[in-house]
């Protein structure tokens, strides 16, 4: 047995196929096939089950994947202290927030291509319950979310914050006057699903004034929210930056509203029984990349 079976059986789990896994290992089908058999001679026992189509592990490669995932990433993790950084590969499961997928998310993948070109990135961008389950199943190396995590066994790392605000299109007519929780409800409320961060956020400030939270439409996807207020269908809590050219465009109009929503601080989140070699650099290029203030 060696690291390089080790690393084969560990990507055909992570990419759930052979074919996959040698497209991201450079190599041919029948290598990864040979180094496949290889492992199971040495352990003795089959380690996928062939009656399916999809790569589907026995209990006994179960048991291998755990010890096979800390070897093939400490093995990585040497590469990442002791080599060029060019020479990096395998897969990094990423998890992101919608509202960083419609702003710096570009310019942190920028940046980790250009550092780690031969890193395959694989995004999953949805709401931030979603992916903290997601991270805690083992689907995920890490995420980007709103929000921080506090809970044993995950670390919570800072980005920074973000403003949100109460909008709505110019085509409204809304008073220039302080809104609260009731006056607004006068209006269709347009929100993130129950998944989002905000849907509690905002879900509590209505019941703290003495009043209901009713959506007329929630969606998983702000840019959609965002279109739908532009176009006079409703008023909806945006992050001020990520529509500040709508703003500026008179697209979209900011509310006076009391109380102010808290800024909304934006984390990266890992497991650390799972912690990806890159872990750290990456950290560091997203609090690089991201275009949130620090308090």
């Amino acid at each position: 047995m060696n690291i390089k079976q080790l690393e084969t059986f560990v990507r055909i789990v992570e990419h759930g196929s052979f074919a996959r896994a040698a497209k991201a290992l450079s190599t041919t089908q029948s290598t990864v096939s040979a180094r496949v058999k290889q492992l199971e001679r040495y352990i003795g026992a089959d380690v996928f089950d062939r009656s399916f189509h999809r790569a589907a592990l026995t209990p006994r490669g179960l048991e291998l994947f755990g010890f096979a995932k800390q070897l093939v990433d400490f093995a990585s993790s040497l590469t990442v202290q002791f080599r060029d950084p060019a020479a990096v590969t395998g897969l990094m499961r990423m998890g992101v927030v919608g509202v960083v997928a419609n702003t710096w998310l570009p310019k942190l993948v920028e940046a980790l291509r250009k550092r780690y070109p031969g890193l395959t990135l694989r995004m999953d961008l949805s709401l931030t319950r979603v992916l903290v389950e997601r991270l805690r199943e083992g689907r995920l190396d890490l995420a980007i979310i709103a929000g921080a995590l506090t809970e044993p066994g995950v670390l919570s790392e800072s980005l920074g914050f973000d403003d949100f605000v109460w909008m709505a299109s110019p085509r409204l007519r809304i008073p220039r006057k302080v809104l609260g929780p009731v006056e607004l409800q006068r209006w269709p409320i347009l929100s993130l699903s129950e998944d989002s961060f905000h849907y509690p956020v905002i879900e509590r400030w209505f019941r703290e004034a003495g009043t209901m939270y009713r959506t007329a439409v929630s969606c998983n996807n702000m840019n959609v929210i965002a279109a739908l207020t532009a176009r006079g269908q409703g008023v909806s809590l945006l992050p001020r930056r990520c529509y500040r050219a709508e703003i500026a465009a008179k697209h979209l109009v900011i509310l006076d509203t009391r109380p102010r929503i808290p800024p909304v601080e934006f984390s990266l989140i890992h497991r650390l029984d799972r912690a990806h070699p890159l872990i750290a650099p990456i950290t560091a290029l997203a609090q690089e990349a991201s275009e949130l203030r620090h308090r």
